[in-house]
């Protein structure tokens, strides 16, 4: 049985002779067991090993007539050695079949087919690797895609842009450099020789040194090198690129998705991108086969991204790939912002639309610049700027009036018993003044729920960690048996009192803890202190100093804040009317009141120095002779 030069035992019944037909010149000849030297034959004519037939140490009367069919036995033929090295991209011979008792063959890997002798060249293991994180990458990409279509209700267009960014931004990495893989190697070899060569380190280890022009790689050094290949994938394609990608299509697909709604949807399961990397291997099969590292491995994320960093991430890689992008859709964003705060739309959004389209600040274009604040805070500073010109909101002292009128009606909150013309409605109607609107944002602030769903029980939290922290980690029968004793345990405490449980939640070994916006659960309630006294205490915590409203209106146009040193450090000031509008924004974006309002002050300076170059450009219209 010749097979291109494949050596194969031809048995001709007694006497155990074989025939094989050497590799190298083609001469078959025969050949006895007494022929073999150390368990291998050596061709007559050229001297060549054959190192696909191998004969074993079995006597033949231990198994009487079958010990000449089981005195050899085939192996997987050897890659043959050449003198120059193999592209990574030529054909090689074909792996032995995987045993099929099982669906998927287990570790250890040592165990695996023909295809081990691949792992023993760089080149191509940095192709599997490579073809394999990408690909695991897009698929990931694709499934967030399809849960934003059909969970959250976003146009299918952002599939097609998404499409198209992705592999622009593949090829502007330049991962499939046909010498990414030495470039690498050498990288790390450098970086090595660096590390050791610093005075007192001593000489480089003998299992850093990697020998390039080497045609195997020893089975010492290729977990390392497997690791060298990923880090370098990682940094040219992080894995939270798809999140980056998600947020770019949505932005030029004009949708009103923000950093925040992607944030919340990864960290809490939502969209896929925590546990995702367990619905690669059902899309692109097991990877023992075509890649060394497992899915975990590859696409599990050391955490998710923040919100400043994700708009940072998706601006860099509209930058990479040459794409001119448009504003935030502000008419659709700023729609949204209104009714989450229950004001009145009609009113409100035209007279922002106006600013917005006279000022067209540069904070509402998405920049590259981590340090830079989002671009809602931007849109979010002109609809406070709105409030203050539509509203009249200059220090008056509306919100000590309605602490008074409450503490005069004996109620335990500012708005518990104000007239009915006062009481937050969200009515859209000409009789919504200032009172109103106040009493309408402090409503909102506090049902603004920035907690994520995880962290409202107990039952949700365990429940989270096991769908999404420890995706794919079984449990043995006993373990099950002790969780469940356990919640039966929860759920009966939890069902005595549920106000008392609820209380102990909110504080950990008696410290309250902290919301995202960086304020105590515990001090949001209105009943623990008179009103204004809170909101003092309030602002002072925040970083801002009370001004006390302002008894003589030296005019009644707009009031411009500044910062005031106070002790050798800038504090923001301003009166209570003014805190309160832009606290209940600052939580809806979930920024620092700090960070909005030194928004609101940049804004108010652009637009002063709009009116003022209309100033002066009307003033030469009229100095020109007629």
């Amino acid at each position: 049985m010749d097979n291109d030069g494949a050596a194969s035992p031809v048995h001709h019944g007694g006497g155990g002779i074989i025939r094989v037909v050497c590799e190298s010149c083609g001469n078959p000849d025969e050949y006895s067991p007494d022929d073999a030297e150390d368990g291998f034959f050596s061709c007559r004519q050229c001297s060549n090993v054959h190192t696909c037939t191998q004969a074993t140490a079995a006597d033949p009367d231990d198994f009487q007539e079958l010990a000449i069919r089981s005195s050899f036995r085939i192996t997987q033929p050897a890659k043959p050695r050449t003198p120059y090295r193999t592209p990574f991209h030529a054909p090689h011979a074909p792996a032995a079949p995987a045993f099929n008792g099982f669906d998927e063959p287990s570790e250890p890997r040592d165990f695996v087919s023909g295809d081990e002798e691949a792992w023993r060249d760089p080149e191509e293991m940095a192709n599997r690797v490579r073809w394999r994180y990408v690909q695991g990458l897009q698929v990931i990409l694709q499934r967030q895609l399809e849960v934003l279509v059909e969970r959250y209700r976003v146009g299918a267009l952002v599939c097609g842009v998404a499409g198209t960014a992705w592999v622009r931004w593949v090829a502007a990495s330049k991962v499939f450099d046909e010498m990414w893989a030495r470039k690498v190697l050498a990288e790390d070899e450098a970086a090595q020789r660096l590390k050791y060569s610093a005075p007192g380190v001593g000489q480089i280890p003998q299992e850093v040194k990697l020998e390039l022009e080497d045609e195997v790689l020893l089975p010492k050094d290729r977990r390392r090198v497997e690791f060298i290949f990923l880090r370098s994938l990682r940094m040219m394609l992080p894995v939270y690129s798809t999140l980056s990608v998600c947020f770019l299509a949505c932005h030029i697909a004009r949708e009103a998705i923000l950093p925040t709604d992607i944030y919340r949807w990864a960290l809490e399961g939502k969209l896929p991108y925590v546990a995702a990397f367990t619905e690669v291997d059902k899309l692109l099969g097991t990877p023992i086969k075509h890649c060394p590292l497992n899915a975990r491995q590859l696409f599990r994320p050391v955490r998710v991204i923040g919100i400043w960093q994700l708009e940072a991430a998706a601006a860099s890689i509209a930058q990479r790939i040459g794409l001119q992008l448009p504003s935030v859709n502000f008419y659709a964003i700023a729609q949204r912002y209104l009714n989450e705060l229950s004001l009145p739309v009609g009113k409100i959004l035209p007279h922002a639309c106006r600013i917005y389209e006279w000022a067209m600040p540069a904070e509402l274009w998405l920049s590259s610049n981590p340090a830079r604040p989002p671009t809602q805070v931007c849109v979010m500073a002109i609809l406070i700027v709105s409030l203050r010109l539509l509203y009249n909101i200059n220090g008056q002292g509306i919100w000590e009036e309605i602490c008074e009128a409450g503490r005069d009606a004996g109620g335990s909150g500012p708005d518990a018993n104000l007239p009915p013309s006062m009481k937050p409605n969200g009515d859209t109607s000409e009789e919504f003044g200032t009172k109103q609107l106040l009493c309408t944002l402090a409503d909102a602030y506090d049902n603004i729920d920035v907690a994520h769903d995880y962290s409202k029980d107990l039952h949700s939290y365990l429940k989270y960690c096991k769908d999404v922290v420890f995706p794919g980690i079984a449990c043995s029968v006993d373990e099950e048996h002790l969780i469940g004793i356990f919640q039966d345990m929860y759920k009966g405490r939890t069902g005595e009192n549920p106000e008392a449980h609820m209380e102990e939640m909110r504080t950990t070994n008696g410290v309250n803890k902290r919301d995202r916006d960086g304020t105590f659960v515990g001090a949001r309630c209105f009943s623990s202190a008179p009103g204004i006294q809170r909101i003092k205490s309030e602002m002072e915590d925040r970083g801002f100093c009370y001004i006390p409203p302002r008894k003589v209106l030296k005019s009644d146009g707009y009031l411009h804040y500044r910062r005031k040193t106070i002790t050798g450090s800038l504090v923001c000031v301003g009166h209570a009317d003014y805190y309160m509008l832009i606290r209940a924004f600052a939580k809806l974006a979930e920024v620092d009141v700090r960070i909005m309002h030194t928004s609101v002050l940049k804004l108010e300076r652009r637009l002063a120095q709009i009116e003022q170059r209309i100033g002066k450009s009307l003033d030469a219209l009229q100095n020109l002779p007629s």
